[in-house]
């Protein structure tokens, strides 16, 4: 374990960091949430001895993340497992979710309940005409969720439950 840094220290060790690695490859690991990750680590350091720790195991998970895509990917594992382990203890402990991720999950679930609707539809009542039910179903599944997610997160986000 190396010495704690702050999050601005982090940050610019980061940044220097993230330059060498191609850009593409930065968005396909979702490198972008690292920034809001580490900054409410930071925050939640000196109340929560769970996200002292895993700041710690952060910065210790970053250390070589230039190094991700050479050779093997034993550093990009433990970055993976490092973070797994953080959101787990963020949702558990905190009620804390990433931003998107209720909108994903909603508009996911809408478009599989929309998806049985139509079927179900088109089969009692449309005598098996499935085309146009199970497309409209879905679609409006979709977009019920996408509203039902959206919601969801402008009120977590005002209680202060999305980074």
């Amino acid at each position: 374990m190396s010495q704690l840094l702050t999050y601005d220290e982090w940050m610019t060790d980061l940044e220097v960091k993230v330059e060498k690695i191609p850009r593409v490859q930065a968005v396909i690991s979702n490198f972008e949430v690292l920034p809001r990750l580490g900054k409410l680590l930071a925050d939640k350091a000196s109340t929560c001895s769970d996200c002292l720790m895993y700041w710690q195991k952060l910065q210790d998970a970053t250390q070589n993340i230039d190094q991700f895509f050479e050779g093997g990917n034993r550093y990009s594992i433990e970055f993976e497992n490092v973070v797994e382990l953080i959101m787990q203890h963020l949702k558990v402990r905190h009620h804390v979710r990433p931003k998107g991720y209720l909108l994903s999950l909603y508009t996911l679930i809408g478009m599989g309940v929309g998806l049985l609707v139509g079927v179900f539809v088109a089969w009692i009542f449309l005598g098996g005409e499935f085309k146009g039910s199970v497309i409209l179903g879905w679609l409006l599944g979709m977009m019920l969720g996408w509203f039902a997610g959206v919601r969801k997160e402008n009120k977590m986000r005002k209680a202060d439950q999305i980074f």
